[in-house]
């Protein structure tokens, strides 16, 4: 069984803060499938075929309890995919990850924390920077009217990526990232970045 764990805080207050995109995702993608949430202890959930996708309803920095409790659910989770944020991507761009560091993220380094040895996937979502911002507060605030017509796109891409996923495994869904970025949908048209090749 696969684990796609979004990233965000619970609330009104917080639904369309950037730092909520990874929830974006779910929520889009629970929408688009006619799939009602549930909740457990310490997260929401959306069953779909092979995989479980949660929403933490804990503190974004106590996100790895989300997980322990997923996990201790669901007992045959054998992959587990993370869709977060990420400050310092420019806003829509979009890098996949088989592994890593958390990046300076209060959320994913919570997990990894629990993770012991298992690999975590990420799929990271810039959200952009403002330099006269302090971070914490650029994080907590709503995508503007403009970033939503950016961001909206993206994680409408996201979510045919998690089907991807969900339906086969994360080697394909690398192999549908690596060719999307030779072939990306328009920025004119999307509002979608393609990431720069690593060097």
């Amino acid at each position: 069984m696969k684990l796609i764990i979004g990233m965000g805080n619970i609330g009104r207050t917080y639904k369309n803060n950037r730092h909520n995109v990874g929830f974006m995702c779910l929520d889009r993608f629970a929408e688009l499938h006619k799939l009602k949430a549930k909740k457990a202890h310490n997260y929401s959930y959306f069953r779909y075929d092979s995989g479980v996708l949660i929403k933490p309803s804990t503190y974004m920095n106590q996100s790895g309890e989300a997980y322990l409790s997923a996990l201790s659910a669901y007992s045959d989770i054998d992959d587990v995919l993370v869709v977060m944020d990420d400050i310092d991507l420019p806003l829509g761009e979009i890098k996949i990850r088989p592994s890593g560091g958390d990046g300076g993220h209060n959320g994913l380094k919570s997990i990894l924390a629990k993770a012991g040895n298992r690999e975590i996937h990420r799929i990271r979502i810039g959200i952009g920077r403002q330099t006269n911002v302090n971070p914490k507060d650029h994080v907590l605030t709503d995508f503007s009217a403009e970033e939503r017509k950016i961001i909206l796109p993206v994680i409408d891409l996201v979510v045919r990526w998690l089907e991807i996923y969900l339906n086969r495994d994360f080697n394909t869904l690398l192999d549908e990232f690596s060719q999307w970025k030779k072939n990306p949908i328009p920025t004119s048209e999307a509002g979608i970045n393609r990431p720069k090749e690593d060097s």
